[in-house]
């Protein structure tokens, strides 16, 4: 075949691996949106089930989800916050959701007085979580900066740890390492550790997200980007290569 058709194969070829380029680079990323427009139900969580008398009322807007506090003194590790409900889809139950799946979470708040909040996933340890005992269930936790202006804080889901108390109240003599993200059964936004008791403070929460790669959708892009180069690779040695050409004894080549 004459220069001509090389030159159409090469660029069909090169059309080819733009889109394939435009496709991985648009399709990769994952994402989940807790709030807002998130199809996971909203909860307050106060700490009456430990015997305390901290309050929480949740106010939940189209694009803001103000949530408003009063931690007072009598449980030693109060978590008072908002809660998605993860075993629950528009009204419809469901298993485990797999945080394990992405890498980064992004939370957009402010908050009053509070220096900090505190985002804990509460995970369904097979060893240690009793149905029915909420108290069992594992919280794995990340303390964010917090302040009086809305800020995007971006952190990594592997960088969650076991609550330092739950580990404590477990009889462990030390943290394990598990998370068990991958069981995860409610994502929480509630109180730092610095909160002032007896004062009221308030949350306001723009946005919760996290973010990963699509494995599966790489691993299969991949396995595309191969079978171009290779469908590539052979049409140019059939065509303008050794493949299929005459040998010099009147035999083709094997």
């Amino acid at each position: 075949m004459n220069l001509r058709s090389k030159v159409v194969l090469l660029a069909v070829f090169l059309v080819a691996l733009g889109v394939w380029a435009w496709a991985f680079g648009a399709f990769r990323q994952m994402g989940c949106t807790f709030f807002p427009y998130g199809a996971y139900p909203l909860y307050p969580l106060d700490d009456s089930a430990f015997g305390g008398t901290s309050t929480c009322d949740v106010v939940a807007g189209d694009s803001l989800l103000g949530v408003n506090i009063n931690v007072r003194s009598g449980v030693a590790y109060p978590a008072v916050g908002v809660g998605f409900n993860l075993n629950s889809v528009n009204s419809r139950p469901v298993g485990h959701f797999d945080f394990s799946r992405f890498d980064s979470m992004e939370v957009v708040f402010a908050t009053k007085y509070m220096r900090s909040v505190t985002v804990r996933i509460l995970t369904d340890d097979p060893v240690y979580t009793k149905e029915g005992f909420r108290e069992t269930l594992r919280p794995v936790v990340m303390s964010v900066p917090a302040s009086r202006s809305f800020t995007s804080e971006r952190f990594a889901i592997n960088k969650f740890r076991t609550a330092v108390w739950w580990i404590s109240a477990m009889g462990m003599e030390e943290d394990d390492g598990r998370t068990y993200l991958h069981r995860a059964l409610s994502l929480e936004v509630v109180n730092g550790d610095g909160v002032m008791r007896g004062i009221p403070d308030e949350i306001e929460v723009k946005s919760v997200r996290a973010w990963g790669i699509d494995r599966n959708f790489e691993r299969a892009m991949f396995i595309v980007l191969a079978l171009m180069v290779a469908v590539f690779v052979v049409l140019e040695l059939k065509f303008f290569g050794v493949i299929g050409r005459p040998a010099k004894n009147g035999r083709k080549d094997v």
